[in-house]
């Protein structure tokens, strides 16, 4: 069963976010996240929030151990990292 992996930020600028996703979207995938989305909020382009699908908590723990430094590094957060992994509990059929 697959886990959804929320991140909430809020960062200085947004093309460090796109700097990241172009640099470690690919290494992401490849690690085991099936698949990632990045939102701005609506009236709020500086608070980004990310999803991401993953087999399982431990599989996100393990995708981004190798390049997390430079990646937050590029994202330049203005505020602390609200993240969340949750599970799968109903959908639809």
């Amino acid at each position: 069963m697959s886990v959804l992996v929320t991140m909430r930020v809020k960062v200085h600028d947004f093309e460090g976010t796109k700097q990241a996703v172009a640099k470690f979207g690919g290494t992401m995938l490849n690690a085991g996240c099936h698949w990632y989305k990045v939102y701005q909020r609506d009236g709020n382009e500086k608070e980004v929030l990310w999803l991401m699908e993953f087999d399982s908590h431990e599989a996100f723990e393990k995708s981004g151990a190798e390049f997390e430094g430079e990646f937050v590094a590029l994202i330049n957060p203005a505020s602390d990292w609200d993240d969340a992994v949750w599970n799968l509990s109903l959908q639809s059929e």
